[in-house]
């Protein structure tokens, strides 16, 4: 039986997850990035985390796909870092081939937040033509679901709407620029707040006391309009909204619903926009992550005479498994 490997690498934890062809899934491991991130090589480092999961969990097992989740940009092709920041050392690397020449099994990889966005499509019961996520944390988390596909762009750097420039925005942006939307709208800005506003306030509880702050609402209308931006450009069916800042206790979601839809042009899309939320957990990512690589794997099996595919076919289907 094929087996698929999800690798989701964010900032702070790596988490790693294998999934059978049934989609089974077995084997939940989180670990901190920068136990290999930090090393001299992290491309070292993430190599023997990922041969020592294999070893002491798939062992035994055929893995098909290992498929890596990175909240950077990546080339077009998904073979290239363009720009990790917080791995800087993996810029310009070819990072899925050379991890495939050094394991020896096929390696992928794809923008983190595209593969929330997998996971969340999956749930849902049939895939949509269009459809836009917006996952907010620490950074605000963009992917676009274009022609039952996802869009990367010309140069692979599609989705990045926490970079469009705010008017009056002097602050600066990690990404080198300032003024983008995302240094005023993100976790990253929340945390700031609180430090200054709360400090003795759990993070977590911030909006459930601080909810009517002049500040909060502000930053609730700030991410309505910077959304409702693109879903005017867009035009998408579903809007899934997810992340750790919408999750928090207190969140308006209500608030930010009506915020959206206040900017929407009419008819359209005001009248045939869909908002639904993720079912995000923690082992969200790296599952996404294994869905993908079996989608992946099953885009370029192998096929017949006729063009037909020997295995189940190039698009999978939706399935409602937990």
């Amino acid at each position: 039986m094929q087996h698929f490997l999800g690798v989701d690498i964010g900032g702070t934890n790596t988490r790693l997850m294998l999934m059978d062809e049934n989609q089974n899934f077995q084997g939940y491991q989180k670990v901190a990035t920068q136990s290999w991130a930090g090393l001299s090589d992290p491309l070292n480092g993430l190599q023997q985390l990922i041969s020592d999961y294999l070893h002491q969990v798939g062992k035994t097992l055929q893995v098909a796909r290992i498929m890596l989740g990175l909240p950077g940009i990546l080339s077009r092709d998904r073979q290239t870092v363009l720009s990790l920041p917080f791995i800087p050392s993996l810029d310009d690397q070819p990072v899925a081939v050379l991890l495939s020449d050094r394991l020896g099994l096929p390696v992928v990889m794809d923008k983190d937040v595209n593969h929330l966005m997998w996971w969340d499509l999956t749930r849902l019961p049939q895939l949509p033509d269009v459809a836009v996520g917006l996952y907010l944390g620490t950074g605000m988390g963009n992917s676009l679901w274009l022609n039952r596909d996802f869009y990367h762009g010309a140069h692979g750097a599609a989705g990045e709407l926490g970079h469009i420039p705010l008017a009056g925005n002097p602050a600066f942006c990690p990404c080198g620029k300032t003024g983008c939307v995302e240094t005023l709208t993100s976790g990253n800005w929340l945390a700031g707040w609180k430090r200054q506003h709360a400090a003795n306030t759990a993070f977590e509880q911030v909006f459930a006391i601080y909810g009517e702050h002049p500040d909060l609402l502000e930053f609730v209308e700030r991410l309505g309009r910077t959304i409702a931006t693109e879903m005017n450009i867009l035009d998408p069916q579903i809007l899934i909204l997810g992340g750790g800042v919408l999750s928090m206790a207190g969140f308006p979601l209500t608030r930010l619903e009506q915020q959206i839809r206040s900017h929407l042009r009419g008819p359209q899309p005001a009248n045939g926009l869909k908002i639904v939320l993720s079912g995000v957990t923690d082992e969200t990512g790296c599952r996404g992550a294994c869905l993908a690589a079996q989608r992946d794997f099953h885009r370029f099996e192998p096929t017949d005479q006729r063009g037909e595919p020997l295995g189940s076919g190039i698009e999978m289907p939706v399935r409602r498994k937990a």
